[in-house]
């Protein structure tokens, strides 16, 4: 009788741990960036893919007509000189509506512009960032994770970029930012 009690008491059943998703290439917090290869005003080479794993980094879509764009410069370029040594890469991507180069360079040169400009020339980075309006910032972790997304600088930005280049780089596996 003792044996049959027992065994009608629950037992704790032994939970598998399933692997989390790895995130999916996207545009929204938790989803991993796109990957993109564009050229600088100086016809140097940045590729997205090669910074993962390395460095944080911001990317800004802007054009030299909006005004909240070079609103947003003086701030961009204090946080590179602060954090640049620490694994920060800031890469402005100049969006291709009625911009020339000429325009561009005579932009970066009056605002002191210390990171590198991209040029977006056919369009097509703004198209799968699905830009809709200026400026459009994506923070991505080392991970490759956007961490942030929006038209405007994250509230208290240097804090956050002070976490993000705190951490190792290791792919994020729940597809969710830290802390969500």
């Amino acid at each position: 009788m003792a044996a049959a009690v027992l065994l009608a008491l629950p037992v704790p059943a032994r939970a598998q741990k399933l692997p989390a998703p790895q995130p999916v290439p996207g545009v929204r917090v938790g989803d991993l960036a796109h990957d993109f290869t564009l050229k600088d005003l100086s016809d140097r080479t940045f590729s997205l893919r090669d910074l993962r794993g390395r460095k944080v980094v911001h990317v800004v879509f802007w054009a030299t007509w909006c005004v909240p764009c070079l609103q947003e410069i003086p701030m961009l370029r204090t946080m590179y000189d602060k954090f640049r040594d620490r694994g920060l890469e800031v890469l402005g991507v100049v969006v291709n509506l009625n911009q020339t180069v000429p325009i561009v360079r005579a932009v970066a040169r009056d605002y002191k512009v210390n990171y590198p400009i991209l040029f977006d020339d056919d369009g097509r980075m703004m198209e799968r960032y699905r830009v809709s309006s200026l400026p459009q910032n994506f923070l991505i972790g080392k991970d490759g994770t956007i961490r942030f997304a929006g038209n405007g600088l994250p509230r208290n930005y240097e804090a956050l970029l002070e976490r993000l280049l705190q951490e190792d780089g290791a792919p994020e596996t729940s597809g969710r930012p830290p802390g969500k």
